[in-house]
């Protein structure tokens, strides 16, 4: 018997230490790896049904689950420049199926469907009706606006960790014994350095950096 059997008003239910339901390696990689989804589905089986695949909801009319995936956006996000953070705050708020709320919290978002066959024997049992409940990432939706903000937050990583590479050889240049006059100090990094840097973050093919003469 499930702990909140039949209980008629509970529609969502919200894990804030979900991190274990999530598939860590999508965090990782994101959707380099063919059909790379965003939950662990054995995990979340493991939490929602017990030894006798009894559903933990059974009797409510549960709708959406949500797991706290501020872990892996927040914790990120609250390290970058001000108008940086708003960049990604005003982002998360245009996905489908992520939620931002007011104490930072970010969730993501699955709904509940049900897979029961439309014509089945009047000897199903009930808990067989609700085993065929499933929470899932109908067509990777949830994935992929994750993986969307995830890319942004990296750009913008990316972007003010060139500033401060840029400004530590500028710095090595002042600093250095021989006299160069200040406004040559400043120096870009170089292009093969860039191409490398950008492919390494995964933004080869959507970015291109700037090449220098070009």
């Amino acid at each position: 018997m499930g702990l909140f059997n039949n209980c008629s008003n509970l529609s969502e239910v919200i894990f804030l230490d979900g991190e274990r339901l999530l598939n860590q390696e999508f965090l990782d990689y994101g959707f380099r790896r063919e059909r790379q989804g965003l939950l662990d589905q054995e995990a979340l089986d493991e939490m929602l049904f017990d030894v006798d695949r009894d559903f933990a909801f059974l009797g409510c009319p549960l709708t959406m689950v949500k797991i706290s995936i501020s872990w892996a956006v927040t914790e990120r996000m609250t390290r970058l420049p001000q108008e940086c953070m708003l960049s990604v705050m005003q982002k998360i708020r245009g996905l489908r199926h992520l939620e931002l709320h007011q104490d930072g919290i970010v969730l993501a978002c699955f709904p509940v469907v049900s897979n029961t066959p439309g014509d089945e024997t009047d000897d199903d049992s009930d808990t067989e009706a609700e085993d065929a409940l499933e929470i899932c990432d109908t067509n990777l939706e949830t994935a992929k606006s994750l993986y969307q903000v995830l890319q942004l937050i990296a750009f913008h990583e990316f972007k003010e960790s060139s500033v401060l590479i840029e400004l530590a050889i500028w710095k090595a240049r002042i600093d250095g014994t021989t006299a160069v006059p200040r406004e040559d100090c400043r120096v870009a990094i170089p292009d093969p350095a860039k191409s490398l840097i950008m492919e390494y973050s995964d933004f080869a093919g959507v970015l291109k950096p700037a090449i220098e003469g070009s």
